[in-house]
């Protein structure tokens, strides 16, 4: 995270810190989750870009696998799982609600192509059609509240009610 970024982020979610408690404070909550969405980006590239081996492969010569390798091949699993559980959902609720609210239809070849990607270990590419969705279907509930949330209890973002990273 660059510098500026950590100091928005701490100067945001730390009202103490000395920065107004107004909406300008307030504001920046979806800026930095779209800032911390970016930084996430050059490490999905990085770990696309690793060569793709087992780590039982690795092991085999070695009684040890080094920690780097045990790093790269959790990070893949979490951000494999991160990405499939998000394609689950988008998938689920389109087929869901698609078909009652046409406008959603604009989404599924989106989802489609972010499983396409998935499936080619293109992460970097599906996580960014996953947030393309996502933010598709936030502009849609926007527009139209009667269309459901994406999550069960899920609520309509409102412009004057700050959201909060937890």
């Amino acid at each position: 995270m660059s510098d500026s970024n950590a100091s928005n982020f701490s100067t945001a979610s730390n009202p103490s810190s000395g920065a107004a408690v107004g909406s300008q404070s307030q504001q920046p909550d979806f800026q930095q989750l779209a800032a911390l969405l970016g930084n996430l980006m050059p490490l999905l590239l990085h770990f696309q870009s690793q060569v793709r081996e087992s780590p039982f492969q690795a092991a085999l010569g070695n009684a040890m696998v080094p920690e780097p390798v045990l790093d790269h091949y959790a990070a893949v699993s979490l951000t494999e799982d991160i990405i499939a559980g998000s394609l689950r959902s988008l998938s689920g609720y389109l087929e869901a609600n698609a078909g009652q609210n046409a406008s959603l239809n604009n989404c599924v070849p989106i989802v489609a192509q972010a499983t396409h990607c998935f499936a080619a270990h293109n992460y970097a590419q599906a996580f960014n059609l996953i947030w393309a969705a996502y933010r598709a279907i936030t502009t849609i509930r926007a527009v139209d509240p009667r269309i459901p949330p994406l999550r069960p209890g899920g609520q309509q973002p409102q412009s004057d009610q700050p959201s909060s990273i937890h």
